[in-house]
């Protein structure tokens, strides 16, 4: 079974975007062309006039029946406005899935139990350093951006999770030793951004209702954590989610978007999972 996947090895979910490496001419390429600043409010109709660039996610891994994404195709668009970039996502699921291991209170045991409920959630990554491949397990050494919209730990806060991804054949701190695809070692890091946390968790030892969020979501988030806007809307089966960011932030631990630069992508879905049973693709971004 071949695998290059956003997973969860050990304690850690690596962002491992795209199954075989593809050469940056063999993957769709979203434009960004200059012009009117859409509204972040989950409504599309403000990107009528711009194109859509279908990007069609596989799973992961070949025959994975656990993976309840499958093969979808996800329409991306994009304008730059100013200093800002936008990004629309949309892409069909079957139900709306925004609560992340609920936890439920169970009587008998006098404890909580954590729920089977996970959120839906779309992540991309954008090479900053290196020779990126989109999958970290490919054995090449390189730096991405790499944004984590949540349906609910970090869409609740109207934000993406912000993150950047490491993949080094040099051991690294804090970082996960893995076997890459090439038959050596690599080893993945996969740090938020500066900045506040944008959730923690709980668990209650005293009954505070039957049903509480295991995860606290920090609305007021701040630092380059916070940077990447966004808002999700789920409806008519699919989900909506409008994006925006600086086109510079002017912290080193995000990619720094520079018209008439292209820049190769990746992209993950994930259908009510947070492991490897989700769907990949890369793309390019050519900004003009």
């Amino acid at each position: 079974m071949k695998k290059c996947y956003l997973a969860l090895l050990a304690t850690t979910m690596i962002l491992a975007l795209g199954g075989i490496a593809q050469a940056a001419d063999d993957v769709p390429t979203v434009t960004a062309k200059e012009g009117a600043a859409p509204t972040l409010d989950g409504d599309a109709s403000d990107w009528a006039s711009i194109p859509a660039t279908v990007v069609k996610v596989n799973p992961a891994q070949e025959g994975d029946t656990a993976n309840t994404t499958g093969t979808i195709d996800v329409e991306l668009k994009s304008v730059v406005s100013g200093d800002t970039i936008y990004f629309l996502a949309q892409w069909p699921d079957d139900s709306k899935d925004d609560t992340h291991k609920t936890l439920i209170w169970n009587k008998e045991k006098e404890t909580y139990d954590t729920g089977d409920d996970e959120e839906d959630r779309i992540a991309f990554s954008f090479t900053m350093e290196g020779d990126y491949m989109y999958c970290m397990l490919a054995g090449s050494d390189y730096k991405a951006d790499a944004w984590q919209w949540k349906a609910y730990r970090s869409g609740s806060a109207g934000l993406i999770h912000d993150k950047y991804h490491i993949a080094s054949s040099t051991e690294l701190p804090k970082a996960k030793k893995h076997a890459a695809r090439n038959g050596k070692e690599i080893w993945l890091a996969r740090p938020s951004d500066a900045g506040d946390e944008l959730y923690t968790s709980q668990r209650p030892i005293d009954n505070i209702g039957d049903k509480v969020p295991k995860y606290l979501v920090n609305a007021n988030a701040t630092g380059s954590i916070a940077d990447v806007k966004a808002k999700g809307v789920w409806a008519d089966n699919k989900w909506t989610v409008e994006i925006s960011r600086k086109l510079d932030t002017g912290h080193d631990d995000d990619i720094k978007f520079e018209k008439g630069k292209t820049i190769k992508s990746g992209l993950a879905v994930f259908n009510h999972t947070g492991d490897d049973h989700h769907s990949i693709a890369g793309w390019n971004l050519a900004i003009e």
